[in-house]
């Protein structure tokens, strides 16, 4: 097999990775349909200053951070919590003993990183402000956006609130207790639905993702 055909086998399967998981940051271990996937990974980051601008821009295009300066482990650990989030669940709340399916340590992960955002860099703190866990560096502290907070802290309490009943049939005079405090949810999922035509896109688009009921 030449090396252009050895590449674009490997290239085929990372692609295949990366649609399943979202990144390709897959231990050194992990085979995909008997290809040694992680290994053919590794030796493309070992190799990144040798790769052609082609090739460079094939996995950046599967995964732009395929080549983190930072620990493949944090990559892996981000998208296991960007799982976590986008299946409906808060990441405010996840007790520190959480473990996912798939073996993270993710509430000693999400701890760690709440704790210690300065051993952070730039990139990693606007991934994880992607996730509105900590604000990115080169933001200021958001003190002037009250609507914004209240409307994140609502999601979260729906998120919760439908994690754990399957549903957001809420109750009016319902309230749901965050690590922050009391979140009145019924009353913010009655707002929402009088204002729901003049709510952002990405808002109704996530009340969306957990059946809501407008």
């Amino acid at each position: 097999m030449t090396r252009r055909h050895a590449f674009e086998r490997g290239l085929t399967h990372a692609a295949a990775y990366a649609t399943a998981h979202g990144h390709v940051a897959a231990p050194v271990g992990r085979e995909h349909d008997g290809f040694a996937l992680g290994r053919w990974l590794a030796t493309q980051r070992k190799r990144a200053d040798q790769l052609t601008p082609e090739r460079a821009r094939a996995l950046h295009d599967l995964d732009a951070h395929w080549n983190p300066p930072w620990p493949l482990t944090w990559q892996r650990a981000f998208h296991a919590a960007r799982r976590h989030q986008e299946a409906g669940h808060s990441l405010t709340d996840v007790p520190r003993d959480c473990t996912t399916d798939d073996g993270h340590r993710l509430g000693e992960w999400l701890r760690t990183q709440r704790l210690c955002p300065e051993r952070l860099a730039p990139v990693q703190r606007r991934l994880l402000d992607g996730l509105g866990l900590i604000q990115s560096a080169e933001q200021p502290p958001d003190t002037g956006k009250p609507a914004a907070r209240s409307w994140d802290r609502g999601l979260a309490a729906a998120r919760v609130f439908h994690h754990r009943e399957g549903h957001l049939y809420v109750p009016q005079r319902h309230t749901e207790v965050l690590d922050g405090g009391p979140v009145r949810l019924g009353q913010w999922i009655s707002n929402a639905r009088r204002r729901k035509e003049r709510l952002a896109a990405d808002r109704v688009h996530a009340l969306d993702a957990l059946n809501m009921r407008w």
